[in-house]
């Protein structure tokens, strides 16, 4: 019989996560909004909550909408090129890529011109429907250890010890099984943990062992993949009064679609068996919210904008799939599936802009934005309500751009984007990932505008971190770092 080898309680650590497959991470993927626009917003930072007539701005500041003087098509396909380097504790290094295509925006405004004149006649109504891209998830990473002294084994025996799990209460249907017993419960089914017999030859019921020889080196490996994300299709109606202030609403429809899966192996030295546990989270719903902004002109050269943001109200079906699969003198495999339907809330947000036109040759803009992530809410889970306030507090995003306008048909265009880091400084994560660090974001581009047609192409990079809490052995604390280029091409009509 195998020796059984404890390894520090690391799976007591782990099962207070296996409670709810909801994580203060995901809270903020819900609420965390890098606008994937057009091109020309995207290279000008999507700094356009005081500049609108783009389509972009309608999920940044509504008014923007009844800046247009026409009619406007726009479609913009995206090229996205992921790195992702994961680093392990012990200063080693693996790189993986994700390519991945995508359409960031589709939109039509129509123009309706009333010719009014006058100090307070209205100019024009616009109308606009169409959908800008919110979050992309695309990315894939993976790290390995060889000749490791710990196995996850070790982790899952310990806490089946320690928690007294007996023989019938393992032998059920998985349904019956209490969700934080689950990996517990898989590697019984696939034989990767025996009972402990006594001097007798009796089963000691409660009591196990894990397959592993002692001191018995394992090689290790892990590999995340992520795709999908959250797109808005929106509606939107704008006034221009007196070509001084300008007026919208947008109406937005979230969909959410992401998909994470995680699997993690281990392949024993000793005799070649193997094991691989996986984790397939299945995030899918909808959503809704209502924009409300301003854009004032005191000058003809200067544009003031102020937007406010609702919470987006969603509703989740969250389907997180555990499998064990084990390779042992034949091969054994076993899986759980764990649904909850569940209500969200992402924070409100205040948009400030400002805008500087010189003379038709320069724009300058700014975007100053104000969110309070420690009023991210889920619906009926007080404690992990409690989290998110201590977890998260107020941030304030930036963004800037600048246009030039080099001959007549022909601008270059440059912008920058910052999101700090949404975390307190003095919250340790000792059970969930969390951002790392705060996301920069550079951008330059060309647009070329025509009589009845206009095409943009930009480049942008971001780079984001994030520190990643696994309860595997040698993973247990990884930083992922993600390098993120996207060429987006932007193609519009005007009539």
């Amino acid at each position: 019989m195998k020796k059984f080898v404890s390894l520090f309680g690391i799976f007591l650590v782990f099962s207070p996560l296996l409670t709810f497959s909801q994580t203060l991470l995901d809270a903020y993927r819900l609420s965390s909004e890098k606008i994937n626009g057009t091109a020309r917003s995207a290279a000008m930072g999507n700094a356009f909550g005081a500049l609108g007539g783009d389509f972009t701005s309608l999920s940044i500041n509504p008014a923007g909408i009844a800046i247009y003087r026409s009619n406007e098509f726009e479609i913009t396909p995206t090229a996205r090129f992921n790195n992702s380097d994961l680093s392990l504790l012990n200063g080693a290094s693996f790189s993986d890529n994700k390519y991945s295509q995508a359409f960031n925006s589709i939109g039509y405004v129509g123009t309706m011109k009333t010719g009014s004149s006058g100090e307070s006649g209205i100019v024009s109504f616009n109308l606009g429907i169409g959908y800008n891209n919110i979050l992309d998830l695309s990315q894939n990473s993976y790290g390995m250890m060889d000749g490791s002294t710990s196995s996850y084994l070790d982790g899952i025996v310990n806490y089946a010890n320690q928690e007294a799990l007996s023989n019938n209460y393992l032998n059920q249907n998985i349904g019956n099984i209490e969700y934080r017993d689950w990996p517990a419960k898989l590697a019984w089914d696939t034989y990767l943990m025996n009972p402990v017999k006594d001097a007798n030859g009796n089963t000691v019921d409660g009591q196990y062992q894990s397959i592993l020889y002692q001191n018995e080196l394992v090689n290790q490996q892990i590999n995340y993949s992520y795709k999908g994300g959250i797109k808005e299709y929106l509606l939107a109606g704008g006034m221009n009064f007196d070509d001084k202030l300008y007026l919208g609403a947008t109406i937005g429809l979230r969909d959410v679609d992401m998909t994470k899966y995680k699997q993690y192996s281990e392949n024993m030295t000793a005799d070649n068996s193997s094991f691989t546990y996986y984790e397939d989270n299945y995030i899918k719903g909808s959503g809704y919210n209502l924009k409300f902004g301003l854009i004032y002109k005191p000058i003809n050269s200067v544009r003031l904008g102020l937007a406010f943001h609702t919470p987006t109200f969603y509703k989740i079906n969250d389907n997180m799939k555990l499998t064990m699969e084990s390779q042992l003198q034949q091969t054994y495999s076993n899986y759980g599936r764990d649904l909850l339907d569940y209500r969200f809330n992402s924070p409100y947000k205040v948009v400030l802009s400002g805008a500087v036109v010189i003379e038709k040759i320069a724009i300058i803009s700014v975007d100053g934005e104000m969110v309070d992530y420690s009023t991210m809410n889920y619906n009926n889970f007080n404690d992990l309500n409690s989290s998110i306030k201590d977890a998260f507090g107020n941030v304030f995003n930036f963004r800037m751009g600048g246009e030039l306008r080099l001959t007549p048909n022909i601008s270059a265009r440059a912008g920058y984007e910052m999101y700090p880091n949404p975390y307190k400084s003095n919250y340790m994560a000792a059970t969930d990932s969390k951002v790392g660090g705060d996301n920069s974001i550079y951008s330059f581009g060309l647009g070329y505008m025509g009589s009845g047609c206009f095409a943009d192409l930009t480049f942008s990079n971001s780079v984001d971190k994030y520190n990643l809490y696994n309860p595997q052995p040698n993973f247990e604390n990884l930083t992922l770092k993600n390098n993120n280029n996207q060429i987006l091409f932007t193609l519009g009509f005007k009539f």
